[in-house]
């Protein structure tokens, strides 16, 4: 056998042996059976979105207001018309690992699943346990035909003229990384017809919390609770400037990122990048810092969900504020985004 056949032998073994991956220099990156892509059809062409839930046992009130997020699930369910989807941007459960949390999940959810497809992204609580994000995958039908997730927390949506890029937030970015070299990957290959991309993860890019512990008042204001906000995170500031470069070089698309953690709402526009931090879906609030030129400006707790209609001509956005007094959901903040015209 000659060197060129011998060459052909191993590569057709390595192939076998290793087909999660393609090498290219020092980068693996993910084959499309690594990275699930997932069309969805239009039919009422809207979606909602929300995060930050912390499913767990009720009478847990300092951890997740039971009351809020039920009142959201009800919310959703009963929209007219349902919405074709709905993202959730992490921290679904209090600990990933923990089986009674899901059987809230479960039960709470039974109404709206029955109605409106789920698509999460994995936050850090949902990851707590050896078994949290098997657990996470296996608890949404729609991600449940792809076990490689329970590896790889990373995937893609097609939606009409939108493209939904779906990140971990716990797995790194870098170029080098299995989720970095798909991201690159994805973003260079964008469709021609794209007008609309959303970068969806669990950690902000853009975020003012308050200060770092903060005393917010639970459980029906009869206690108290210490939390720790969240900062931007090194992987998150290194994230920017690829979304940016992206952003700059198509001009023709919208770049919208939605996230979570931080549990309230925020909404900021950084060189022509829309930042959403919608994370008030029952998780006990946590304070924002403010600033006269924010688009939002409400103090306090802000449970939320975002409700977006989008079409070939624009997108229309609106976030709901839940007011625990009444339980009234009241529109708190709208925008639109007519794609630019090549």
């Amino acid at each position: 056998m000659g060197k060129t056949s011998q060459c052909a032998v191993l590569i057709a073994v390595l192939c076998l042996l290793l087909p999660s991956a393609v090498t290219l220099g020092n980068s693996q990156i993910p084959t499309p059976e690594e990275a699930p892509e997932i069309k969805i059809t239009p039919k009422s062409h809207t979606f909602v979105v929300w995060g930050d839930i912390r499913f767990t046992d009720p009478k847990n009130c300092e951890r997740s207001d039971a009351g809020a997020r039920q009142a959201l699930l009800t919310q959703v369910a009963s929209l007219e018309p349902l919405p074709d989807f709905a993202v959730l941007t992490g921290d679904i459960v209090l600990t990933g690992q923990d089986d009674k949390d899901w059987n809230v999940f479960e039960n709470e959810t039974r109404q709206l699943r029955d109605r409106v497809k789920l698509f999460p992204v994995l936050g850090n609580h949902d990851l707590i346990g050896k078994s949290g994000q098997t657990k996470f995958v296996k608890h949404f039908a729609e991600l449940a035909h792809y076990p490689v997730l329970e590896r790889n927390g990373w995937y893609s949506m097609r939606y009409d003229n939108s493209l939904f890029l779906m990140l971990d937030s716990q797995s790194s970015y870098l170029p080098q990384s299995l989720q970095g070299s798909w991201l690159r990957n994805q973003l260079k290959r964008v469709p021609d017809d794209l007008n609309f991309l959303f970068i969806v993860l669990h950690h902000p890019v853009v975020t003012h919390p308050g200060n770092r512990l903060s005393n917010v008042s639970v459980c029906g204001d009869t206690k108290k609770s210490l939390n720790a906000v969240h900062h931007v995170e090194e992987a998150e500031r290194e994230l920017k400037p690829v979304l940016e470069d992206f952003s700059h070089a198509h001009s023709s698309i919208k770049v919208i990122v939605f996230s979570g953690h931080n549990h309230n709402y925020e909404r900021y526009v950084e060189k022509g990048i829309t930042y959403i931090v919608t994370a008030g879906g029952g998780a006990t609030p946590y304070p924002i810092r403010r600033s006269p030129n924010d688009f939002y400006q409400d103090a306090g707790p802000t449970f939320n969900y975002c409700s977006l209609s989008i079409d070939s001509q624009a997108l229309s956005f609106q976030m709901y504020k839940f007011n625990p007094k009444d339980n009234i959901w009241r529109p708190r903040d709208s925008f639109q985004l007519p794609p630019v015209s090549p």
